[in-house]
């Protein structure tokens, strides 16, 4: 027997179904011929590991396909707060205070992700980041689906997760922290069109000159959030009207944001007042590491 003919055979025999006078053909084969019994020995070894691969097939692909054209919400509360969050298989993709009605929420969901919303019981994971941030606790991740912004508002959203509850930080540190200086106007965009508020934290971000700035859900709502985790707002606003953007130590030399945890232990007697980090460099200041005033560049 050639060992083309031997070779088509040995399923067959592997299963007993071969005549035994074609069964011991092969055999014979086999046994004078090393490369077809080689081959016989890896086909059998597949052969036990096939009913490995076999698995059940699903009654219903309704939840795949639903997955995939629709997203998830649900309501979260927090003491007198309560929010619609909408979800993915991967995050929260947007949040959204309920005085908007859920209609609305919808209709403004299509039309920016371009997928329909249903009524879900939010993970136990995502509501308890919510719930955190509600909270206005820092986060020890977040996860937030936002994939398909584009990539200098990703940027943007990702660097707003490094500022800490009760501390805020310039629209002008956005753009030099994220690599981009000159656009300030566009980080406040950015902000103002986050879909994750809360969880991402763009009520943290405010104008160097003076004020909260703009919010998507009013100024009103921004400070209350920013007073709630304990940002003293008269002091900054009072600075900022005299020109002020810093504090420093007399002692340490170092100069911060005025919100920083450690411009909050300077002694009144060794706090300095600074107007930018021209006045800081000029006085011979060093900048924090944790609060970065003077924010990296490209």
């Amino acid at each position: 027997m050639r060992c083309e003919s031997a070779l088509i055979r040995l399923d067959e025999l592997r299963a007993g179904e071969l005549p035994a006078d074609e069964a011991n053909e092969v055999r014979e084969h086999l046994a004078t011929c090393r490369e077809c019994d080689d081959d016989r020995a890896a086909f059998d070894a597949l052969a036990t590991k096939l009913p490995a691969l076999v698995r059940a097939c699903p009654t219903s692909c309704v939840d795949t396909v639903r997955e995939l054209c629709a997203h998830g919400y649900d309501v979260v509360e927090v003491g007198a707060r309560a929010v619609m969050v909408a979800f993915s298989s991967r995050g929260i993709t947007r949040v959204s205070p309920v005085t908007v009605t859920e209609t609305k929420f919808r209709d403004e969901y299509r039309q920016r992700f371009g997928r329909e919303l249903e009524s879900r019981e939010l993970p136990a994971t995502l509501r308890g980041e919510v719930e955190a941030a509600l909270r206005g606790e820092r986060l020890k991740r977040a996860d937030v689906d936002i994939d398909e912004l584009p990539e200098f508002e990703r940027k943007v959203l990702l660097k707003l997760l490094e500022i800490p509850p009760g501390e805020v930080r310039s629209y002008a540190w956005v753009a030099r922290e994220t690599g981009s200086p000159a656009a300030v106007r566009a980080v406040g965009n950015a902000c103002a069109r986050n879909p994750v508020p809360f969880v991402v934290p763009c009520h943290r971000v405010v104008p160097s000159s003076g004020g909260v700035g703009n919010y998507g859900f009013g100024e009103r709502m921004k400070r209350e959030l920013l007073a709630g985790e304990g940002v003293d707002l008269e002091t900054i606003e009072s600075m900022a009207k005299r020109g002020f953007r810093y504090v420093a130590s007399r002692t340490t030399g170092i100069y911060c944001f005025p919100t920083c945890r450690d411009a909050k232990r300077i002694r009144d007697e060794n706090r300095l007042l600074v107007r930018d980090e021209r006045d800081a460099t000029a006085k011979g200041l060093r900048p924090c590491q944790h609060c970065r005033p003077l924010a990296r560049s490209a």
